[in-house]
């Protein structure tokens, strides 16, 4: 007899048999994968959203001075003043700041507007946002300046409290990092 090279037809069943399983795992966890990839990539996009917009949050209303001719003004939806550091135009000159949160549908916005430039920062995950007012002991007002009693002209901290869509609660702190109050100088009539 004469000896036959190759793959008996019931081989080659079984040898197709195993390529077409390691084929359809194969294609299972490229799926599951992918999936995965994008809910992975869509939670770094709006984490990436958020780190972006409380560093501009932080770094704007750090940046705030107190101007005697413009008085800082802080509710619990709105805050205006002047800051240095402005996100959306030239930094270092003096720029009127304004700051505002927004619930439209679903979506809780903070709004920016500098030198009538609009800039408007989706919240992901927020259900509610209200900024707050520290004074330099500590206490906590939902309006600056405060109704009663002697305050600076800027509070020490601002605060944005964000009522996340779990029940959890996250906060940005900016505190003030320059003088609080218009400083006099009393030769300023001299010098023009």
């Amino acid at each position: 007899m004469r000896r036959q090279d190759g793959l008996t037809l019931l081989e080659m069943l079984v040898v197709l048999l195993i390529a077409s399983m390691a084929i359809s795992l194969g294609y299972q966890s490229l799926g599951q994968w992918q999936r995965a990839n994008a809910a992975i990539s869509s939670i770094s996009g709006a984490t990436q959203q958020a780190t972006l917009t409380e560093y501009w949050f932080e770094s704007s209303l750090r940046s705030l001075i107190p101007l005697q001719e413009v008085e800082f003004q802080g509710a619990r939806d709105r805050l205006s003043g002047i800051a240095t550091q402005p996100t959306q135009s030239h930094q270092g000159g003096a720029t009127g700041t304004e700051w505002s949160t927004r619930h439209e549908g679903a979506n809780q916005f903070l709004t920016l507007v500098e030198d009538g430039k609009q800039l408007d920062l989706p919240l992901p995950g927020v259900v509610s946002a209200t900024f707050g007012y520290l004074d330099k002991e500590g206490r906590t007002h939902d309006q600056w300046p405060p109704k009663l009693g002697l305050h600076d002209h800027l509070p020490a901290v601002i605060l944005l409290r964000q009522e996340m869509d779990d029940g959890t609660q996250r906060i940005w702190a900016a505190n003030i990092a320059g003088a609080h109050n218009p400083r006099f100088n009393p030769f300023e009539a001299d010098l023009d």
